[in-house]
């Protein structure tokens, strides 16, 4: 596991990585790459906001608000489907975390991109990795319509692997395993738990998308 001092070459060193280790996203309105996507998915987009604070970085997630018709209470980064308005996935993804938790695009430094990740209500969900090198979080707040609360996690939870463990599912034969994050707080899993999982492969274990088959 990579562990980094929290001084201005833990600051820097990010960058760096995410720089080298993110995929490139899909120009536009262009839909991303998938094995097992369907005609009929629609396009959606996630931001995955990583927040400097004194302590290190930080991954911010969100709690959804308990009155959704869906993924009611479940942990989240903030996101959407794609708007026509939306020039693409990274505008939608910006557009979203601005609505729901009040973070201003220009704070944003967009790194790149995460493997899609097909969610079941038939989307088409691209993750991309941002950075805010400010501690602005005291600035941030939920839309109570569709968050309920917002929270960080340090980004050192993830480099350790004792903290994700795989829950085995089959779904009419098929394996509808999932990934679960530890968390003295929140219940993380699914498709945020698997998007982490992701990320925590690449940082800390330098793989690539070409590497990751499993779900």
């Amino acid at each position: 596991m990579t562990v980094y001092a929290v001084d201005d070459e833990h600051f820097d060193a990010l960058p760096r990585q995410l720089a080298a280790c993110l995929d490139v996203v899909p120009a536009g309105r262009n839909r991303p790459p998938m094995a097992h996507g369907r005609d009929g998915d629609r396009l959606a987009a996630i931001l995955v906001p990583l927040i400097w604070q004194p302590s290190g970085w930080q991954i911010l997630l969100t709690k959804r608000a308990a009155h959704l018709s869906h993924h009611a209470g479940q942990i989240s980064f903030p996101g959407g489907k794609l708007d026509p308005t939306d020039a693409g996935l990274i505008d939608a993804a910006l557009r979203e975390a601005e609505e729901e938790i009040n973070l201003l695009p220009p704070m944003v430094r967009v790194m790149g991109g995460l493997l899609p990740v097909r969610s079941p209500a038939g989307f088409i969900v691209q993750p991309i990795v941002g950075i805010i090198a400010q501690d602005i979080f005291s600035h941030l707040h939920p839309d109570p319509a569709e968050v309920e609360s917002i929270f960080t996690v340090p980004l050192t939870h993830i480099g350790q692997s004792d903290n994700f463990t795989k829950i085995p599912r089959q779904t009419e034969g098929r394996d509808n395993s999932y990934w679960v994050v530890a968390h003295p707080e929140h219940y993380i899993w699914g498709l945020s738990a698997r998007v982490l999982n992701d990320l925590r492969q690449r940082l800390y274990h330098g793989q690539t998308s070409a590497c990751q088959n499993s779900p």
